[in-house]
Parts: C-alpha cells; sequence; structure tokens
C-alpha cells in the first residue's frame, strides 16, 4: 500500500473516530447472521445438445412432494419449494446451507409446453429436459 493512500485511510478513519459510526458497525450482526437470513436460491446449469435441453438444479433437502414447477410462459419456468434442514435446527453449532422456502424464475433456453418437459429428481438434483427445436409453440 503506497503511503497517500494510507494517509488518506487514516484521515477518513479519524474523521469517524469520535462519532457513532464504529459504534454502529460494532453493533452489527456477525456474517453467519446474515447468512441465516438469506433466502435459499437453487443454483442451476443448462445444457444442450442437438436434439433436447437439459436444466439441471441443485436441490439438496427438497422432499418432492414440497416442490414446484410452473410453466407461466413458453419460455419461463418457475420452480418453488422448500429446503428443509437434515438435523433438528437446536442442534446446529455453525450453518453455511441456507434453509427454508425459495422461488426462482429462469428463462428457458428455448420455448416448451409442460406436456414436452420430462422432470426427475435424483439425489438432490432435479433434472429437467424437453426437446429443441419445437415448431410454432402458442401458450395458452
Amino acid at each position: 500500500m503506497d503511503i497517500e493512500k494510507m494517509r488518506k485511510w487514516l484521515e477518513i478513519t479519524n474523521e469517524y473516530r469520535n462519532s457513532d459510526f464504529w459504534s454502529s458497525v460494532l453493533k452489527q450482526k456477525h456474517p453467519d447472521e446474515f447468512f441465516k437470513e438469506k433466502m435459499p436460491n437453487p443454483i442451476f446449469d443448462m445444457y444442450q445438445n442437438e436434439n433436447y435441453n437439459f436444466i439441471i438444479f441443485e436441490i439438496p433437502g427438497v422432499n418432492q412432494e414440497d416442490l414446484s414447477l410452473n410453466l407461466i410462459s413458453n419460455t419461463h419456468l418457475k420452480i418453488s419449494g422448500k429446503i428443509n434442514p437434515v438435523l433438528p435446527l437446536e442442534m446446529e453449532m455453525k450453518r453455511e446451507r441456507v434453509y427454508g422456502e425459495f422461488e426462482r424464475v429462469i428463462e428457458l433456453p428455448e420455448a416448451t409446453q409442460a406436456h414436452l418437459m420430462h422432470i426427475q429428481v435424483n439425489n438432490g438434483l432435479l433434472h429437467i429436459s424437453y426437446p429443441r427445436k419445437v415448431e410454432s409453440i402458442s401458450f395458452p
């Protein structure tokens, strides 16, 4: 770090030394607390080959009956559900995973209809596939 940057940083910190700035910073929640309040957001990958589009979501801890998929347009899919903890939260010592209800809308790479989608849940992964190059799909 060069001397000028350090001087500037010291000037700024001295400005706040006698204010409530540092006490408000120190009263902030621990970073783990912010993480616990975060809404789950399942991550996904998309693939395609000559004939099919594939979407794979990570949904560990989601029971199939707690999962909902809705095609809200011919190019937008809404996935919602609830990620349940494996063990009771009272036993928790440290947590990095996020639990609770989630909802996410993704844009599909190509238009489709619900009856063309093949859906399978396996080992904490949601596999969705549907054919490519379906001509003139209309959405009701």
